[in-house]
């Protein structure tokens, strides 16, 4: 299977729509997804005894972000891997599921936001959970390899 390097004019308009269409889309569901993480008291306020005002670090974990990056890494894993694997890179269906869709759903960018939170509170702690992170990547990765396509 050889990619195409260059697009016509035409086909470039389609592969910016489809990527920007799944973009969209995969934005907003990670979002909505978002919102079901419960809403926390800030981190820096203070209130009362200055060591018992912050919560835990754990609490600065974004559990709800490991997940959906999680399972966008198994479900796009096992799309290129089973149903897309004959599709060339440059394949509309391609762009708008795995560069768009799955490009939105997941936010490694916001994880490192997170990161940086849970270092000014336990830099160890953030190791262990960027490690974490890397570690579910890959096992999302496996696992979506491991899944069958049953038409």
């Amino acid at each position: 299977m050889r990619a195409t390097i260059s697009l016509s004019p035409r086909q470039l308009l389609f592969a910016v729509l489809a990527v920007a269409l799944g973009g969209a889309v995969g934005t907003l569901v990670r979002d909505l997804a978002l919102k079901l993480q419960a809403t926390q008291a800030p981190i820096t306020g203070w209130s009362g005894y200055a060591p018992l005002a912050q919560p835990p670090w754990t609490g600065a974990i974004p559990w709800v972000l490991l997940l959906i990056n999680f399972v966008g890494v198994v479900l796009a894993t096992w799309a290129l891997a089973q149903p897309l694997r004959h599709h060339e890179p440059n394949d509309l269906m391609r762009l708008l599921v795995i560069t768009g869709f799955f490009g939105g759903f997941t936010s490694y960018s916001s994880l490192f936001v997170a990161f940086d939170t849970l270092w000014h509170l336990s830099p160890a702690g953030c190791v262990v959970v960027a490690l974490g992170a890397l570690a579910s990547g890959v096992l999302g990765a496996w696992i979506g390899l491991k899944l069958r396509w049953r038409p």
